[in-house]
């Protein structure tokens, strides 16, 4: 009996020792308060209204985690995995998300003002009603996205992938879109104004009704863009820039039915008939 226990008490403990420990950060972290930086592993965890305020988090995997209301306020986030993850209503405010991997995450709502999102992997995420006044997109990829009456006004986006994406009443005005690309995308309603379109691609954007005065679209690619009651007057308001320029842009193809256009100026732009037409009209 005695050699049976002991037998017994053995295999127990062989067990528990060949039991790998628990990382802390791995379990589901309730509640809210500040957390400790560093990088964690934390994969379908509940996290909401966490806040992690000005902490160091490069590196973290958050991928599927539910993050409602987090607050990442100026915290450092590069190269941190949020795929998938639900982030409706979060704070990233000047937040640091170089490289961050935001793939199909839920950022419905989310304040972004002055963040950085150099090289981040956006595809197919949701931004339906964020904020990201300011922000930096530098060579970002929001393929397929879907962003409609996203906020974006003076966003640095030059060399952005965002082919396909969604921006429906998007407001994109005085924004940098230099080399950008928004092969059809939809901007029908969105607003533009003073934005720099500069040697971007627009094949087969839609921007039907959309507000273009005072953008500069000098070498851009826009065949089979549908400008349908598009705006293209200069703007209205003192101390904005010219009028819009549309130098040496391709618009083959494109649709141009009522599109406005007081003040602007087609230099050397290939247009189809009817606009040429109305652009060499007084």
């Amino acid at each position: 009996m005695k050699r049976k226990l002991n037998s017994w008490i053995t295999a127990l403990f062989a067990i528990v020792l060949s039991t790998p420990a628990i990382n802390a950060p791995m379990a589901q972290d309730l509640g809210s308060g500040v957390t400790s930086t560093g990088s964690q592993e934390c994969i379908l965890c509940d996290l909401r209204y966490r806040s992690y305020v000005g902490a160091n988090l490069n590196g973290s995997n958050f991928k599927g985690s539910y993050l409602f209301n987090a607050n990442f306020t100026r915290a450092s986030l590069n190269g941190v995995n949020f795929e998938s993850s639900i982030l409706v209503l979060a704070e990233f405010e000047r937040a640091d998300l170089t490289n961050a991997n935001l793939a199909k995450a839920n950022l419905g709502r989310a304040s972004m003002y002055g963040a950085t999102l150099r090289g981040a992997r956006m595809i197919f995420i949701d931004l339906e009603g964020a904020y990201l006044e300011g922000a930096e997109l530098t060579g970002a990829d929001l393929t397929a996205a879907n962003m409609p009456q996203v906020r974006m006004p003076r966003v640095f986006a030059s060399g952005a992938q965002m082919r396909s994406a969604n921006m429906v009443e998007a407001d994109l005005s005085g924004g940098n879109f230099r080399r950008a690309n928004l092969e059809g995308a939809n901007l029908s309603g969105a607003n533009l104004s003073n934005a720099d379109l500069t040697m971007t691609n627009l094949r087969d954007a839609n921007l039907r009704g959309a507000n273009l005065s005072g953008a500069k679209f000098q070498l851009c690619l826009a065949a089979n863009a549908n400008l349908t009651g598009a705006d293209v007057t200069k703007p209205l308001l003192r101390h904005q820039h010219e009028g819009s320029k549309i130098h040496r842009c391709r618009f083959d193809g494109a649709r141009v039915a009522s599109v406005i256009r007081i003040g602007t100026d087609f230099c050397n732009a290939r247009v189809p008939p009817k606009m040429a037409k109305r652009a060499s009209s007084p």
